[in-house]
């Protein structure tokens, strides 16, 4: 089966992460369109394709709209009745748009300048009002050598809120503890080993049973020493995610 030529609109990391993944498969890539025209050209110089300054002229076999959710709307009700389009946003409900030919080919997966994936390591959800739809971004996904899953919306969403407290909280904690070594003088370096632990048993056991700690251990003495070490910024975090445990494991 030949794969379905694109078309992207944006010019973020998605976009971005899409193009060069699409690139690296040899599928061909029609054009671009973008907010920001010189953006557009950018992209389409480094991708070999052209830059299309009005949405409608680009009418690719699957058209990847990889902008924000506030911008989806605007987007989405230029489209040709015919065009075939899937947005790469996790949150919005695809019954929130009137357009038939949708879908939504979502990659699940912390999309970073600096960090060139393969196509392999990123988990894609996907939905269509049709099967047409659903098929084309199929075939995409199976070109690009991408694993995909059949996803609806409202449970889409509850993926992405999950992936919110796994990446973006977490690497928020990351960023305080560094802040608390950094402060003393300190590296990161002995930190790494026990992220990767805790990573590797909270997957292997189950975050429930991988939980330790002296919240857990409702070891109040410890809990204590480092709340008078704290700034107030940082005690609100630990406060809560204290309390947390220990509503959770109160029988531990």
């Amino acid at each position: 089966m030949t794969a379905p030529k694109i078309g992207i609109v944006g010019s973020g990391k998605v976009a971005q992460m899409l193009l060069r993944l699409a690139s690296s498969a040899q599928i061909p890539v029609e054009g671009i369109y973008a907010r920001s025209p010189e953006k557009a050209e950018a992209l389409a110089a480094k991708f070999q394709c052209q830059a299309f300054d009005n949405l409608q002229d680009l009418r690719p076999d699957l058209l990847l709209i990889c902008v924000s959710d506030d911008a989806l709307p605007e987007i989405i009700s230029q489209l040709h009745p015919q065009q075939i389009a899937a947005y790469t946003a996790g949150s919005p409900s695809i019954k929130l748009f009137t357009h038939q030919q949708l879908g939504v080919c979502y990659p699940f997966q912390s999309i970073s300048k600096g960090r060139d994936l393969l196509a392999s390591d990123i988990p894609f959800m996907i939905e269509g009002k049709n099967d047409f739809v659903l098929q084309k971004i199929t075939s995409f996904l199976q070109h690009l050598g991408a694993q995909f899953q059949v996803c609806g919306s409202a449970q889409r969403a509850q993926y992405h809120m999950a992936g919110v407290f796994v990446n973006n909280f977490g690497n928020l904690l990351l960023l305080e503890a560094s802040k608390i070594l950094t402060d003393a003088g300190l590296d990161m370096t002995p930190i790494y080993p026990l992220l990767n632990e805790t990573i590797a048993k909270a997957i292997l056991l189950g975050p429930e049973k991988a939980q330790t700690g002296p919240a857990l251990r409702h070891d109040q003495q410890t809990i204590d020493r480092h709340r008078a070490a704290l700034n107030p910024e940082q005690l609100i975090v630990y406060d809560c995610l204290t309390k947390r445990i220990q509503d959770l494991f109160s029988h531990a």
